[in-house]
């Protein structure tokens, strides 16, 4: 390539770097710090890792909705293992960059076809580079998803559309590359799969539109349903042994609508997307309940949408032989969110800028048309100005990306009915300095208590009134605890609200259990939070309540046995009803799952020489197995954790203590 072809390419790189220039030194926020610091597939690269990436989905493996991504996966295993980034932020946000970098150059080329003048399609590729909706993308590392399937999806037309205008040309090299950018679109993210509908539209706008020609181009379609054929084979392959996804109330409430409320809703989301891109400035990571009220009959902005959706796609379609550039500018936008827009089929969220990662370019192609149209003299000054806002504002907004507090700090002022953030707001500000900042955390998280309170137990986020409960615990230990009134009075608050969080952590569990037995599915695990019952119990075990603690402490045991939490703490209550023999053999019990760990056997030794008959158990730091006393509890924890896995769902590991209690010669009293 020529210096005088670079230059335009090359101004545009140095323009995104000036719109991004603050967001290198940022850290990791929400999604990202999860993926890059707890999940160990991409710790390491091994045959072990690779296999789990491809045969596993985006979040296992606490799978809770159908999001199969082995290319973005791939993406941060190169990143954390090949790269050395680890957990230092600075790689993951340099490789953001230029893969955005990468999309904005393809946006250039498809200008120059779309809207057939350099100037034109620099200028909109320049808007697009700097449009402040994609620092979600960019910014927020774990927007990468998006900035991977634009790159397969934008990389796949071009290649299309240069096979389209001289069939044959290329032959099987040309297929197979198309055939791999639709793969890598696709597998990096499920909207990838749009690329056969783009270039479609493609043909019906801008190509030669001619279906005599179809036959000549149906083997590059065949490329591209070939990958979409994969695809549904792996998600086929990864989905089915799964429980049936959660679909969580809070995230997206059309959830839980009726068909034509969701529906309208969903338009009236768009509506919102069509702003956005228009007037950019108040931007928000979380629109989740009751941000976005479930739209109705009188609900002006719902109508209003309808409206302006209506009139776009109505002129769109009525002047598409005359004015095929806006044909194809609100088609592209349109298949482009229709995946993520909850008007075919529903997903986790309702809303999400990230989703305008791709529309937001046929939006700046529409904008530089109809500029160069209505004032051809000054379009080029107009389009100056605007990207030099679209920077500005992108650069203030990078910083709101750095850490969880200061992205919910953000966004709360700009979507204060978003449960989501006022939850997040208060996590963070513990997580921060907790006792400087107990009175912010509880306002925050009472705010989103209020908010959830009143809706039925099924739909509440159980995790909003669990961690309001730890959170008045907290303040009732700052304020003296038991030995104070205030202290008191902190602790009954904290019980009711905790009591609360299992009312709906329980009808939660029901209602996925039916709708687990209503897709045909076996109930294979149980969906529950136990942090929801370890906090009611530690409340009723300081309050003196051993009886309700050990319910509530055992439930959530039960929810997940091979969890170690728990053990040191109902031990700990055992021993304080003067159950010294239970609480030794939870203490056992700990010991199976975990193996013998410093403190253990100094547990034990405390607890057995409180128990006449238990003297032998323990000789010299050291558990005798020929003490009968010993021999009896650990038949005893054996057959407990057989009935808490049983309870779990998990009856392999069930097995297994049944197994060692048959082979350990337990009698079956």
């Amino acid at each position: 390539m020529t210096g005088s072809k670079w230059k335009p390419r090359a101004a545009l790189c140095g323009m995104a770097l000036v719109a991004y220039a603050n967001s290198f030194g940022l850290g990791l926020t929400t999604d990202a710090r999860k993926i890059v610091t707890q999940d160990r597939r991409v710790h390491e690269v091994s045959w072990e890792n690779l296999n789990l990436i491809l045969t596993r989905d985006y979040w296992w493996p606490t799978s809770t909705d159908r999001l199969y991504r082995p290319v973005t996966m791939l993406s941060y295993l190169m990143n954390y293992a090949v790269m050395g980034s680890g957990e230092a932020a600075a790689g993951y946000h340099a490789i953001n960059f230029l893969l955005h970098v990468g999309n904005i150059w393809l946006v250039y080329e498809l200008g120059l076809l779309a809207l057939g003048g350099a100037q034109a399609a620099f200028l909109a590729a320049a808007a697009w580079a700097v449009h402040p909706v994609n620092t979600e993308c960019v910014t927020n590392v774990a927007g990468r998803a998006d900035l991977l399937s634009a790159l397969g999806i934008l990389a796949g037309l071009l290649l299309y559309i240069r096979i389209a205008k001289t069939p044959g040309r290329g032959g099987w090299p040309a297929l197979l590359a198309l055939f791999a950018a639709a793969l890598f679109a696709a597998f990096a993210k499920e909207n990838g799969a749009v690329l056969l509908a783009l270039m479609l539209l493609w043909d019906l706008s801008l190509g030669t539109g001619a279906w005599t020609s179809l036959r000549k181009r149906a083997p590059a379609y065949a490329a591209v349903a070939a990958a979409l054929v994969l695809l549904l084979w792996m998600r086929y392959r990864v989905f089915d042994p799964l429980p049936w996804p959660e679909m969580p109330f809070v995230p997206n409430p059309i959830a839980a609508a009726n068909f034509w409320a969701a529906r309208l809703t969903a338009i009236k989301v768009i509506g919102m997307y069509l702003w956005l891109l228009v007037c950019p400035w108040q931007l928000s990571s979380d629109h989740s309940y009751n941000q976005i009220p479930i739209a109705g009959w009188p609900d002006w902005a719902a109508w209003l949408s309808l409206l302006a959706v209506a009139a776009i796609l109505g002129l769109a379609i009525a002047r598409r032989r005359k004015d095929r550039l806006m044909f194809w500018a609100a088609g592209f936008a349109g298949l482009a969110l229709l995946p993520m827009s909850n008007l075919l089929f529903l997903i986790g969220t309702n809303m999400a800028e990230r989703f305008l990662y791709l529309p937001s370019m046929a939006f700046t192609v529409a904008v530089v048309e109809m500029l160069y149209r209505l004032q051809p003299y000054r379009a080029a000054a107009i389009l100056a100005a605007l990207i030099t806002i679209y920077a500005a504002r992108t650069l203030a907004r990078n910083p709101a990306w750095n850490d969880n507090l200061s992205l919910a700090a953000s966004d709360v002022r700009t979507a204060p009915g978003s449960v989501g953030l006022h939850g997040n707001l208060a996590e963070a500000l513990f997580e921060q300095e907790p006792k400087a900042n107990i009175d912010r955390v509880i306002q925050e998280a009472e705010t989103a208590w209020a908010m959830l309170r009143p809706l039925p137990p099924e739909r509440i986020f159980q995790n909003v009134p669990a961690n309001l409960g730890a959170y008045y615990r907290y303040k009732a230990d700052l304020v003296g605890g038991l030995a104070t009134p205030e202290g008191l009075a902190w602790y009954g608050r904290a019980r009711a609200t905790l009591q609360r969080a299992r009312e709906a952590a329980q009808a939660g569990e029901k209602s996925y259990d039916r709708a687990q037995l209503a897709h045909g599915k076996p109930l294979a695990k149980r969906a529950s939070v136990p942090l929801v019952y370890f906090n009611l119990a530690a409340i009723n075990a300081t309050l003196g309540r051993y009886d309700e603690a050990l319910e509530a402490y055992l439930y959530g045991r039960n929810l997940n046995p091979a969890s170690v939490q728990p053990y040191g703490s109902i031990a700990a209550v055992y021993q304080a009803k003067g159950s010294l023999g239970l609480a030794a053999i939870t203490i056992l019990e700990k010991m199976e799952l975990e193996g013998s760990q410093t403190g253990t056997i100094p547990a034990l030794l405390s607890l057995y020489a409180g128990i006449p008959d238990a003297g032998c158990a323990v000789k010299q730091a050291v558990l005798d197995p020929e003490c009968p006393r010993l021999r009896s509890d650990l038949c005893s924890a054996w057959q407990d954790l057989a009935q808490a896995f049983d309870e779990a769902r998990q009856p392999a590991r069930a097995a297994e203590f049944r197994a060692k209690r048959a082979g350990g010669g337990c009698s079956d009293r």
